[in-house]
């Protein structure tokens, strides 16, 4: 009878571990197999037969999960390995972030989301943050504001760190272009709220003004004032930046474009067939990024 019940014991025990093994094989997320184990340990057959229950029902709504039982806000996965170094070579291999927000492993999406705050420019994957916001799966969902979050706390923390250096050298251009490139990477981010993005545009054409006010504005101060008024619609100055900026930079291949740019918004064809009829004697050298509306354009 002992031996019977000894092996009756380490089925039990053998199952226990084998069932929230296999289970954490297919689903990856470690704190929920735990309690899968325990629950199966301490509750002989009933256990695993119960968890077995849960799975079905898993199956029929998967954006659920057990372990909104025991834990605040779902899973905490693995922070440890979410947020190890992306490996580049491999991430060039892998799908584009939007691509990955439809995979049904929920693991890979949260994954992909605090890769974010390893990148060199995480402003550069709003929009898929954005889109990862109302993603069905709520942990997800919740790792993409925390990311947003701390992207708008690092921005500040900078803008912050910029106006202090002007403040303290006020004298200094490098530091009044600093600020107005610092405004406008946050601009162009979108990663502030609407109702506080006006005040971030009137700051930066304030201080894009005063640096066009002087006698040799910088090239990319030129360009990225053109773009602020295209996106303001502030298509009167965005004609006389794109002008002034051609006149003292005959060289730029950006100045083309922009000039380009203005003149579709304003539908000024006169103003265009100028442009392109001057190309041939303007020290500029055209790539593809230009041609390519430039042949459209002449067609």
């Amino acid at each position: 009878m002992d031996m019977i019940l000894c092996i009756l014991l380490a089925i039990h025990v053998i199952l226990s571990l084998v069932y929230p093994w296999d289970w954490f094989q297919t689903y990856g997320r470690i704190q929920e197999a735990i309690v899968r184990m325990v629950i199966s340990l301490f509750l002989p057959l009933v256990g695993v037969v119960t968890m077995k229950l849960v799975d079905y029902f898993y199956e029929q709504n998967p954006y659920a999960q057990m372990d909104e039982l025991y834990l605040d806000r779902g899973e905490l996965t693995d922070e440890l390995q979410l947020l190890r170094a992306v490996d580049s070579q491999q991430a060039a291999k892998t799908a584009p972030g939007v691509d990955v927000l439809q995979l049904e492993n929920y693991d890979e999406r949260r994954r992909m989301v605090m890769n974010t705050l390893r990148q060199s420019d995480t402003a550069d994957y709003m929009d898929v943050l954005r889109r990862a916001l109302v993603n069905e799966d709520r942990e997800t969902s919740h790792y993409a504001s925390v990311v947003i979050m701390d992207l708008q706390e690092r921005m500040q923390r900078q803008l912050v760190a910029v106006e202090r250096r002007l403040r303290e050298d006020p004298d200094n251009p490098d530091a009044l272009y600093a600020l107005e490139e610092e405004l406008y990477s946050i601009i162009r981010s979108e990663v502030i709220d609407e109702n506080s993005l006006p005040r971030y545009y009137n700051r930066y054409i304030q201080v894009s003004d005063e640096l066009l006010a002087q006698a040799s504005p910088s090239a990319e101060c030129f360009h990225r004032r053109i773009k602020v008024d295209l996106k303001t619609h502030d298509s009167t100055h965005a004609k006389e930046t794109a002008e002034r900026f051609l006149t003292s930079n005959p060289d730029s291949e950006d100045a083309v474009v922009d000039m380009i740019n203005v003149c579709v918004q304003l539908n000024d064809r006169a103003g265009l067939d100028r442009l392109l009829d001057n190309l041939g004697s303007m020290p500029v050298v055209l790539t593809e990024r230009s041609l390519q509306y430039i042949r459209y354009l002449r067609r």
